[in-house]
């Protein structure tokens, strides 16, 4: 699982429009999008290299930053 800290998801059509980039490149994916927190965990085949260049592509790349999570 990947977790990430996107500063510029603000509200819940942010969270979709990430959901929908990351499921067009696998439809299997979980995502779990809290734009209160600013932050989106990732289930997914994808590497994490992946994730960012689709997140940056979607717009949200500013501030983007991986969360480590135990």
């Amino acid at each position: 699982m990947y977790r990430f800290h996107v500063p510029a998801m603000t509200c819940d059509g942010c969270a979709h429009a990430i959901t929908r980039a990351i499921q067009r490149q696998d439809p299997q994916a979980s995502i779990s999008a809290l734009p209160s927190s600013h932050r989106v965990d990732i289930q997914t085949g994808l590497d994490k290299g992946q994730l960012v260049h689709i997140l940056e592509e979607a717009g949200y790349g500013d501030g983007l930053e991986e969360i480590p999570h135990g």
